[in-house]
């Protein structure tokens, strides 16, 4: 749809026949959005009920998150509706869950293992509150123990799920940038990754202020990838079918030339 259909469409929907304009979106962009849920969610079951709580939200309010879509802005219209739909997606995974998806890798946990994994790596407790965490789950549970189980975990995951962990809270898109203040960061687990590649320079926690500057800057379809990627750990494949690029290799030159940017823009 071109600028002057999108406006037509924003006009209709601020008008009181909204009701035909919102039909007339859903028949143009429910795949679009349908799209954006599945490649969030584990199957169609769990995509279906993130499709529908992203239209409700659409929705909500006399379709006040669409109406707040500017023609004038860099982004298009389509970009920037999946960049809302993912945001969306994230609030309906906190809503069920509170916390981010373990890695594939690390799936075959047992409960007590991923309960350990969600408050020393996901949130950044210490042992102390860990161990409060787990009492009335796991009572009984040792200093020792934990230490046991986080030391096994540690040496589980890789050093670029170790980045990600890392970097989850400095390069979170949008509201999950917005959202990291100070006690999170006092929070944070400094890992860093061993090897000496383009990502290492956004680690260090005294550049996050600077970061979260420079990420705000970009474009949002390249803030969107930088999410896709390090935020939520999709490959290289996901994202290009996510985002219309053409294939992985193009999606990782346009990482690295971002990071690239990045790199410059934080010296």
């Amino acid at each position: 749809m071109c600028d002057r259909g999108i406006a037509a469409l924003l006009d209709a929907l601020r008008s009181s026949n909204s009701r035909d304009a919102w039909v007339g979106f859903l028949e143009s962009y429910s795949p679009v959005l349908y799209q954006t849920a599945r490649a969030c969610t584990p199957d169609e079951d769990a995509a279906a009920d993130c499709y529908l709580h992203i239209c409700e939200q659409l929705a909500h309010n006399r379709f006040r998150r669409l109406l707040k879509f500017k023609l004038a802005g860099r982004a298009s219209f389509i970009t920037w509706l999946r960049v809302v739909a993912r945001n969306l997606c994230f609030d309906w995974h906190r809503s069920r869950s509170g916390r981010h998806r373990p890695f594939k890798s690390l799936q075959h946990l047992s409960q007590l293992e991923l309960e350990v994994y969600n408050c020393r790596f996901n949130r950044g407790l210490s042992q102390e509150e860990t161990l409060q965490q787990l009492e009335s789950t796991f009572p009984g549970v040792s200093l020792s123990e934990l230490a046991v189980i986080e030391g096994r975990l540690h040496s589980s995951l890789s050093s670029r799920q170790h980045w990600i962990l890392s970097a989850r809270k400095q390069l979170a898109f949008s509201k999950n940038i917005a959202a990291v203040g100070g006690e999170e960061r006092e929070h944070s687990i400094d890992v860093v990754d061993p090897r000496t590649d383009q990502e290492t320079f956004i680690i260090g926690r005294q550049q996050q202020a600077q970061l979260e500057k420079c990420v705000e800057s970009l474009p949002t379809d390249e803030r969107l990838i930088l999410q896709l990627r390090f935020g939520e750990d999709l490959s290289l494949e996901e994202i290009a079918h996510l985002t219309g690029l053409e294939d992985a290799q193009r999606v990782h030159r346009r990482i690295a030339a971002i990071l690239k940017r990045l790199r410059a823009a934080m010296r």
